[in-house]
C-alpha cells in the first residue's frame, strides 16, 4: 500500500544532487552544513536536503 502524498510535504534531495543544484562540490555542501547554512535531514541513515533551503541559498538568503 502506497502512502498518500501530502500536499505540504517537502521535496528532499541527496548530497550529490544538492551540490549539483548549487553548482558546488559535495565537500562545499558539507561545509555549508558545518556553517549551519544548510540543514541535513537524516532518514534511516541517509542524508537528504530540503529543496526549499537550497532555493533560498541560491537566492542569496541565509537558510
Amino acid at each position: 500500500m502506497k502512502p498518500v502524498p501530502d500536499q505540504n510535504s517537502e521535496k528532499l534531495v541527496s548530497k550529490r544532487t544538492a551540490a549539483s543544484l548549487l553548482g558546488v562540490s559535495v565537500r562545499s555542501v558539507e561545509r555549508l552544513v558545518n556553517l549551519h547554512r544548510l540543514t541535513k535531514v537524516k532518514i534511516l541513515g541517509a542524508v537528504r536536503f530540503r529543496v526549499s533551503e537550497i532555493n533560498l541559498l541560491m537566492q542569496g538568503g541565509k537558510a
